[in-house]
């Protein structure tokens, strides 16, 4: 029976790219994915003459053919081609005027809110209009994006500890500025509140609030997405899946879908193999696994087999944020509807503490609306437009549901988000929906086969952020053999993230098999 160099668990984004750059490292290669097609979140569905996108709102680190970003860096080195459609705008963050509010005013949908913003592209832009909804906001922006700039050169030598103090001399505020959350960070800078409750408007992508947030972590995060927009696949993010796929078929790798890893195999104390849909052995050398730990030391492994230190580990981590989000497809353009951006941010408070308090359960006003056609004119047939609207929750939700009120309970929930932004823009949403498609938290823990239905690993709280992550990544892995990767390793959730775990860990396979280890 042949034993492969490295066997991947899970063409996930962070699998597909570790199986990618062992094929083309000339590693014997086999990826293994238990449904029929590649990409987990990074697909695509239709319903009746739409195709959605599941989940993707916008890739950061693309870059420009001037400036090609850390994502397409990665796409390059292993020879994916994508056809990217550039977005050169953030975000719009709209906060509805409540009673009692000061500072209300009517923006341009007729609404009285406290806050509407709509932010550009470019540090610079970023921080003249931030100065222009906040006076006095500029230099305390521009500081932040100044030290942002200056912690990528520590982050790029996070894995190699060694060359730290080498550029420390670019950073020599990091040492201080690593025990702070991101409200602290932005205090020390200076920047007014109302500002800090804009600039953090990303918060929701990784699921901890300001209070929370790790200062530095945020800052890389909105940098990348500040610096030169974002990128969106033109065929949804099926198509970057199926391009890796293509990679690892040229390069000679194996790829099984309709394949579930029903156990692992120890001998000697380590994986040495695995049974596929419990009938089917075989075996590899090293293992990267793009499933969540839980599922894999509960479902996969003999109790006795895991690690102690792994049990530990586990129980000190919290699951992170559940997303719940619904398709649609109008019968009417998105001019016709009013649309006028691609992503808003519609909150009951400007402050992310008292957002995060508000997606503790459903119905607190906190909603995601996208509209592709904003920057793929073409996704959806003529005189039509496709909207896909994001809430999150945290903790076990649907505990008291029960299963004959779900569909009732998921049409409420629908519902409720599709009013929020109806209200919060004014505009007509619900005679025009051709097609409705609802995924709560059920539907993607079926689909990835993870804890609460959370696409977003574990939170990334102080103690265990970005930086100590990383400085714990090889003693974090459960043998010397089997490396994790994915939105539960150190960079979490994200697409862009889960790329750069697969790729690191395809890295240190690739290394060790070339040193005979």
């Amino acid at each position: 029976m042949k034993k492969y160099d490295v066997i991947v668990i899970g063409a996930g984004n962070g699998g597909l790219t570790a199986a990618a750059n062992c094929a083309k490292a000339g590693l014997s290669t086999l990826l293994l994915e238990r449904h029929n097609l590649p990409g987990g979140s990074a697909s695509s569905f239709v319903r009746g003459r739409f195709e959605f996108e599941p989940s993707l709102h916008e890739l950061a680190g693309i870059g420009t053919p001037e400036e090609v970003g850390a994502i397409e860096t990665i796409f390059n080195k292993i020879g994916a081609k994508v056809d990217w459609y550039n977005h050169n705008s953030t975000f719009r963050l709209v906060v509805p005027a409540k009673e009692g509010d000061k500072d209300t005013f009517i923006n341009e949908n007729g609404v009285e809110v406290t806050v509407d913003a709509r932010m550009p592209v470019g540090f610079n832009n970023f921080a003249r209009k931030l100065d222009e909804i906040v006076p006095g906001s500029y230099e305390s922006c521009m500081a932040a994006f100044d030290l942002s700039t200056r912690m990528f050169k520590v982050f790029e030598c996070l894995d190699n500890p060694g060359k730290i103090p080498s550029v420390l001399k670019y950073v020599p505020d990091v040492l201080r500025m690593t025990t702070c959350t991101l409200q602290e960070g932005l205090d020390i800078l200076g920047m007014p509140k109302k500002a800090q409750d804009i600039f953090n408007t990303y918060w929701c992508y990784m699921g901890v609030p300001a209070s929370q947030f790790d200062f530095l972590y945020y800052l890389c995060v909105l940098h990348t997405y500040i610096k030169t927009g974002t990128g969106i696949p033109h065929n949804r993010s099926h198509e970057m899946s199926l391009s890796i796929d293509k990679v690892i078929r040229d390069n000679g790798g194996d790829i099984w879908y309709n394949s579930e890893v029903t156990k692992i195999i120890m001998e000697d104390g380590k994986p040495s193999g695995v049974v596929i849909n419990g009938e089917k052995e075989v075996y590899g050398k090293y293992f990267i696994c793009n499933s969540y730990p839980y599922a894999v030391f509960n479902e996969l492994m003999d109790k006795k087999d895991v690690p102690e230190k792994q049990i530990k580990m586990l129980n000190a981590r919290k699951t992170a944020c559940s997303l719940t989000t619904v398709y649609l497809g109008m019968n009417v353009t998105k001019e016709e509807l009013g649309i006028t951006d691609y992503s808003v941010f519609i909150a009951p408070d400007s402050d992310s503490d008292k957002q995060y308090e508000s997606v503790q359960k459903f119905g607190g006003g906190f909603c995601i609306i996208n509209c592709l056609n904003e920057i793929i004119p073409d996704c959806t047939p003529e005189g039509t437009c496709q909207l896909f609207l994001t809430t999150m929750t945290f903790g076990d939700v649907m505990k008291d549901i029960k299963p004959q009120d779900y569909k009732k309970f998921k049409t409420k929930v629908a519902k409720d988000l599709i009013e929020t932004c109806e209200k919060a823009l004014n505009i007509s949403i619900t005679p025009y929906i051709e097609e409705i498609e609802i995924a709560l938290p059920p539907t993607v823990s079926r689909y990835l086969n993870t804890p609460l239905g959370t696409p977003y690993g574990y939170r990334l709280e102080k103690w265990d952020s970005m930086i100590p992550r990383t400085a714990q990544y090889m003693n974090d892995q459960p043998f010397k053999n089997f490396f994790f990767c994915g939105a539960t390793q150190e960079r979490g959730d994200g697409y862009g993230c889960a790329y750069y775990s697969g790729e690191k860990a395809a890295g240190i396979v690739i290394k060790k098999m070339k040193e005979g280890k």
